[in-house]
């Protein structure tokens, strides 16, 4: 496979057997999920990614492993203005296609049952499952962006600065109660 050809669908099994892997850069706009939570223009946005798919032949698991990291434009929920969002993550997925073989990995372990993910496919009866690579991929960046985006620091354009903030000095109510009380002594 080439190096700068990104496979859109795998066939987990028989590619963690010959070992694939793969390196490179995608553009932004290929994740469909982050290009709608991004604002302005993503034309230059890349992605880059490293990839690779290993198996564990003794209990019919194959993994995914690898490293991804883009920076989204977004709008910051303080100020309204354009924030970077760095997204950055290491993962290792089990990628099985049985539920029972759930209980054979480690607790901690994050797994995609193949047949019952949105990434999956299958084929013909007696053909394994195919994954959406690219849709894997992105779910694992989607779990990293923020709900709420916004600057370390930023000023609130939309909120008065601390120094145009004059507490006001009220009365108090009690005052009036206090008065009487020294009248009626």
């Amino acid at each position: 496979m080439s190096a700068n050809t990104f496979p859109a669908q795998i066939e987990p099994f028989k590619w963690a057997e010959q070992g694939f892997t793969w390196s490179g850069k995608l553009p932004l706009s290929r994740f469909v999920r982050i290009s709608r939570e991004a604002v302005g223009s993503i034309d230059l946005q890349l992605i880059t990614i490293d990839c690779k798919l290993s198996m564990d032949a003794y209990h019919r698991i194959v993994w995914l492993s690898g490293h991804v990291e883009t920076n989204v434009p977004m709008e910051c929920q303080r100020c309204l203005e354009h924030v970077e969002i760095s997204l950055v993550s290491d993962f290792h997925l089990a990628l099985v296609d049985d539920e029972s073989l759930i209980e054979r990995l480690d607790e901690e372990a994050d797994f995609i049952v193949l047949g019952e993910s949105e990434a999956t496919t299958k084929g013909s009866f007696d053909a394994p499952a195919s994954a959406d690579l690219l849709s894997l991929i992105e779910d694992e960046l989607l779990l990293l962006m923020p709900l709420s985006p916004r600057h370390n620091v930023c000023e609130h354009k939309h909120q008065p600065a601390e120094e145009d903030l004059v507490e006001e000095k009220r009365d108090n109510p009690f005052d009036v109660l206090a008065g009487l009380k020294g009248k009626l002594n």
